[in-house]
């Protein structure tokens, strides 16, 4: 599997999920060995979600949305 960020090895990892939010304390995921880039099903579902909302907004809204996106890690 390849990073989207920078095409790095993705390597299978473990998160812990500190909220509890889906009953269980460990999720599997994946992270680039290269940029550190972490994804996971809540990730992924999240990034779903907001390309859904995105559909119905102009790209201006977009731009101003990310100058305004925390910066991940």
């Amino acid at each position: 599997m390849r990073c989207t960020r920078c095409e790095g090895l993705m390597a299978e990892d473990q998160f812990y999920d500190f909220e509890g939010t889906h009953g269980f304390m460990w999720m599997k995921g994946w992270r680039c060995m290269n940029c550190g880039h972490a994804v996971d099903s809540v990730i992924e579902a999240n990034h779903r979600l907001r390309a859904a909302t995105r559909l119905g907004s102009s790209p201006e809204e977009w731009k101003n949305e990310n100058d305004h996106a925390p910066v991940a890690a």
